[in-house]
């Protein structure tokens, strides 16, 4: 049966900040409409699995979670941050794959780099066994929207399998297609449609579950 996602965004006006794993932790504006402002800024750049090569990113506005929950998704950032750059979000975290290195032009087969790059964060992803993850696709606007539409369930079908192959069991692995939907650029120059061509992570948790069983 497919599951509905839901995306709920918060208008919350806390300063978020990183914090240590125990304590507070500040998550950033919330995925979706907040990607808007400032997204050239936030763009992950998950382009060769290397230690070392990512970081971890707050939003300017967001809420606390603590305790428990907070730091189950801390510790999952800092263990990501080690393989791909980060972005926190209102309800977890958010990882950002570029088209252009995952895919050739116009194809949903993915690129030898790219099942390296997803090997690597499924090592990690392994670890988070109460995760709730949204592999979304979007593309620019160049073509038709239904041809846009197709390409990016695709696409997002395609990483969601080779997560798969990589054992990732989790809570929930979906994936879901956008298409020409909630652009982060100017479609009308290069650098914008090449931000646009993309598919993120979205992790969320069945919060139930890590207070009961996360151990940190």
């Amino acid at each position: 049966m497919k599951k509905t996602v839901l995306m709920l965004t918060t208008a919350a006006v806390v300063l978020a900040a990183c914090a240590t794993p125990g304590k507070n932790t500040a998550i950033g504006a919330g995925a979706g409409a907040a990607v808007g402002a400032g997204a050239g800024a936030i763009i992950a750049k998950t382009t060769g699995g290397k230690a070392g090569q990512g970081a971890v990113w707050g939003a300017a506005a967001g809420v606390l979670l603590g305790g428990v929950v907070g730091n189950y998704f801390d510790k999952q950032a800092q263990d990501l941050a080690k393989v791909a750059d980060v972005k926190k979000t209102a309800n977890g975290l958010e990882i950002t794959m570029k088209n252009d290195i995952l895919f050739a032009t116009g194809s949903s087969v993915l690129s030898a780099e790219a099942k390296k790059n997803i090997a690597d964060m499924s090592k990690v992803l392994k670890k988070y066994p109460y995760n709730i993850i949204v592999v979304e696709g979007y593309t620019d606007s160049t073509g038709s929207v239904a041809s846009n539409l197709s390409l990016s369930q695709k696409r997002a079908a395609a990483v969601q399998q080779e997560m798969l192959n990589n054992n990732v069991q989790t809570y929930s692995l979906t994936s879901v297609g956008y298409g020409v939907s909630n652009p982060i650029a100017d479609n009308n120059t290069e650098a914008g449609r090449q931000a646009n061509r993309r598919v993120n992570l979205n992790i969320t948790a069945n919060k139930e579950l890590v207070e009961a069983n996360y151990k940190g």
